[in-house]
């Protein structure tokens, strides 16, 4: 066991991974009410939104099904936050199959889609955002009061990082450091060991930049950054 191991679970991660999606659907919601999008940009951009709705549906799951039940065991004073965070996900699960279809519509040019997909848009964020800053301020002090580091590391290695090919890896990966602060990226790569890192960060790295990079190129959102809110995760 390493000597940090028995520490208090450091969650910094999971404020990464939410600021992520908030920069996207800002992303999102600035490319979108410009105008008309182009044919070829409005096939990546939901591909995009279908690739971070099953991110984020992955996400809750593994919360549901491995970390909360893990904190409310060892720290049953949890269980009210936990119930919480569950009652959320329920709910947000309806405006994740939404936005789903009406990205799907969109991809497809159907009449009026756009417009769909900006109303898609606006639902998931106005169920979503308020959930995320709560998971941040609230559930995350109880995750770091009850669990470890080292049994915080395994849930993500087990339920995050070893269901993914490299390739996905890489691909999150690339789309959590868009953005980040020096320090905010140096504690997201080095959550991989070295070898995979390096494959990575040098192999399948820029692609996966370039891509990212694509999508947004030309656009307002071009350059919207992560904007990392202070809650201390």
């Amino acid at each position: 066991m390493k000597p940090d191991d028995d520490n208090p679970a450091d969650t910094r991660v999971m404020g990464i991974i939410h600021s992520a999606l908030r920069r996207d659907l800002l992303r999102l919601h600035v490319v979108l009410a410009a105008g008309p999008v182009p044919d070829d940009h409005r096939v990546e951009l939901a591909d995009h939104v279908l690739w971070l709705m099953e991110l984020l549906h992955h996400h809750h799951e593994s919360e549901d099904s491995a970390l909360y039940p893990q904190v409310v065991d060892h720290n049953p004073d949890s269980a009210p936050m936990v119930a919480r965070m569950n009652e959320d996900h329920h709910r947000i699960e309806p405006a994740i199959t939404a936005f789903q279809d009406a990205a799907h519509a969109f991809r497809e040019g159907t009449p009026d889609s756009q417009e769909q997909l900006v109303s898609a848009l606006d639902g998931i964020s106005e169920v979503l955002l308020p959930h995320l800053e709560r998971e941040e301020r609230e559930m995350m002090p109880l995750v770091s009061a009850s669990i470890t580091e080292a049994e915080w590391t395994a849930w993500d290695e087990n339920y995050n990082i070893k269901p993914l090919s490299l390739p996905e890896l890489a691909r999150e990966g690339v789309w959590m450091l868009d953005g980040l602060d020096e320090e905010s990226s140096d504690y997201v790569v080095h959550l991989v060991p070295a070898v995979p890192r390096f494959v990575i960060l040098h192999v399948l790295g820029p692609h996966n930049r370039h891509h990212f990079a694509d999508l947004w190129k030309g656009t307002d959102a071009e350059h919207i950054p992560s904007q990392q809110l202070s809650t201390g995760v």
